[in-house]
């Protein structure tokens, strides 16, 4: 099977987006698994892009069959509103908040830090991978050993409401047997707003809530890839607030994980609604995917520090060495944001990993970490994101002794 991946769109929609200061990528095609043929990411006029730069992401593929339900997205479902309320560092963290949960047995948020099960700082470090398409299957063998030997300590596995709570079990069982925090994700509605509330249908379906149950105590669920281009805050707000209750009520207790919309990018509505959204739910992270164009590092600076200043919970869910249109035209400092993450406590995951290829730029600089989806091949920036940095995965990830050992002593 030929896989098409990751960011490709049509040509008129870059060359829009690169008069804005944009870029676009991130496909969402119904037929392939990181579909071509997206619609323009982050048109509209870059009203909520960061730093100018903003590129798209996604990990790409958006699924067809029934995956965007329209309605429901944009209401609130009778969860508490807080508009502006700012969370400290202080925030307690631990409950399944908004929907009434019981409190988390495992991973907890507390103000902008994640802690594991045994009260010990997590700063994520590690990889994406779109474990679904797999040419051997959607399982993370053997490409969750090969990005373990990193030293990474997660992963994030592209997964789609197409496959089975089954499956999933089994990827999460072989990235934990790796050592590696697994981040699962739903990619059926990149892009697509409308598509988030059946997401939350496919994460509260009763088999996939016991897998969830079966490993509380070492995963984070990921709502949703990139949901939405452009949803205004009010929308945003109400629609996940309205997720994060029915998933609480359908007793998932876990750190639940929010992209951006703007394909990832809008970390200006991370900073303007998440404060509502933590006061709604402490056990939430905050996840932006810098595909922007930032070559100087400047935007990436600023935006780090003024999340940090608001106590958000952020991560920075996908990032790779350029923009997507125009790829090596358009670099991104990802030396900075190794950088500015360590010093101000923030974990990133690279995109990705490349056992499974990506196609957007896959002649002007691959956004594929590895040549093959092994440790031995890794090459040019992702072996510098990997390895070689001082600031790198191998340099920086600490795995929690619960993780290492299965215990907390």
């Amino acid at each position: 099977m030929t896989y098409v991946n990751h960011r490709s769109m049509a040509g008129w929609a870059g060359a829009a987006l690169v008069a804005l200061g944009l870029s676009a990528g991130c496909g969402d095609g119904s037929g392939d698994p990181q579909g071509s043929g997206q619609d323009a990411t982050g048109s509209g006029g870059g009203a909520t892009g960061s730093g100018g730069g903003a590129a798209t992401s996604g990990g790409g593929a958006s699924t067809s069959g029934g995956a965007s339900t329209s309605g429901g997205a944009s209401t609130s479902g009778g969860a508490s509103t807080s508009s502006g309320a700012s969370t400290s560092g202080g925030a307690t963290s631990g409950t399944g908040g908004g929907g009434g949960g019981e409190p988390s047995t495992g991973f907890s948020v507390r103000g902008r830090f994640l802690y594991d099960r045994c009260g010990e700082k997590v700063l994520l470090r590690g990889i994406n991978e779109m474990v679904v398409w797999l040419p051997s299957g959607p399982d993370g063998l053997p490409e969750f050993a090969e990005i373990a030997k990193t030293g990474a300590n997660t992963v994030r596995i592209v997964w789609n409401t197409e496959n089975t709570a089954a499956g999933l079990d089994t990827a999460i069982t072989n990235a934990l047997a790796q050592k590696l925090i697994p981040i699962v994700e739903l990619h059926d509605a990149t892009g697509k707003w409308d598509g988030l509330p059946s997401l939350v249908d496919y994460w509260t379906e009763p088999e996939t809530v016991a897998v969830i149950k079966k490993h509380e105590q070492n995963l984070l669920v990921n709502i949703g890839n990139e949901v939405g281009d452009q949803v205004d805050n009010a929308a945003w707000e109400a629609g996940y607030k309205q997720a994060i209750t029915r998933m609480r009520e359908a007793g998932i207790t876990v750190p639940l994980i929010i992209d951006a919309s703007k394909y990832g990018q809008n970390i200006d509505q991370l900073q303007a609604v998440g404060p509502a959204l933590v006061a709604h739910d402490p056990n939430i992270m905050l996840s932006v995917h810098m595909w922007w164009t930032d070559g100087s590092g400047a935007t990436i600076t600023k935006e780090l520090n003024e999340s940090v200043a608001l106590s958000l919970p952020l991560m920075v869910g996908e990032f790779a060495q350029h923009a997507v249109y125009e790829c090596g035209q358009h670099p991104f400092d990802y030396k900075t944001l190794l950088a500015e993450s360590v010093k101000l406590e923030v974990g990133w995951l690279a995109w990705s990993w490349g056992a499974v290829k990506n196609n957007d730029c896959k002649d002007d600089g691959p956004f594929d970490m590895t040549t093959d989806g092994t440790f031995a091949g890794l090459t040019g920036w992702g072996r510098e994101v990997a390895v070689t940095d001082p600031n790198s995965i191998q340099n920086t990830s600490v795995r929690p002794h619960s993780i290492e050992s299965g215990s907390c002593k």
